[in-house]
């Protein structure tokens, strides 16, 4: 299975049989009516071809599909599907750690293909994942997150073999301890058989910088 970064939550994960799916295309020209939010620069579209495309949430850093290429089918968390062999599920959770609204709930939405179960968080925030929740997310093998004050709990959790670092995420002193290599490329490729004994982080390049 290859991953390739764009930036942000946005992914394109390709399968060994050939099927794209992206993750969470984000609007690339953002004009706001005020100050602009960190991180919201011009960023190349997301513009190549798709099978698949999924998205965590309606947030417009990561639901613009409009500039996809091809005819993919969307699947945007809830009920479990399976499109072109690829099984697709989701588990919801908090974008903060409100618990009452706040900024709304993620789909965590999790890809099982050629052996492996990858996991990719959205705009999760929260600080713990539930009893119930985890017993949902069963076995992570790869985990794409966005990285903050949860990331040690979601990791101490999950306990993945891979973490792929996301969503402006920067290298700190946490992520050195998890066994770190920050690459200067923007893809990566595993296989079942060649995951990680122990746990690694990989921070890539985006593909598609401000």
């Amino acid at each position: 299975m290859k991953f390739k970064w764009f930036n942000t939550a946005s992914w394109v994960i390709t399968t060994e049989t050939g099927v794209r799916i992206i993750t969470d295309p984000y609007f690339a020209k953002y004009i706001p009516e005020g100050p602009a939010p960190p991180n919201m620069g011009d960023r190349p579209a997301v513009d190549e071809l798709a099978d698949i495309v999924t998205i965590t949430h309606k947030h417009f850093d990561h639901s613009f599909a409009h500039d996809i290429k091809g005819v993919p089918i969307l699947y945007m968390g809830g009920a479990p599907a399976e499109i072109k062999g690829v099984k697709l599920s989701s588990v919801s959770a908090w974008h903060d750690n409100y618990g009452n609204g706040g900024r709304g709930l993620v789909y965590c939405i999790l890809y099982e293909a050629d052996g492996l179960r990858v996991r990719h968080m959205g705009d999760y925030g929260q600080k713990r994942l539930t009893a119930e929740q985890l017993a949902l997310f069963g076995r992570t093998d790869i985990l794409m997150t966005p990285w903050g004050d949860w990331t040690p709990a979601l990791v101490d959790q999950l306990k993945p073999k891979v973490i792929l670092p996301m969503h402006h995420a920067q290298v700190n002193d946490y992520m050195r301890t998890l066994n770190l290599s920050t690459l200067d490329v923007s893809e990566i490729e595993f296989t079942a058989k060649t995951l990680p004994s122990t746990i690694k982080t990989y921070m890539l390049k985006a593909s598609r910088p401000e």
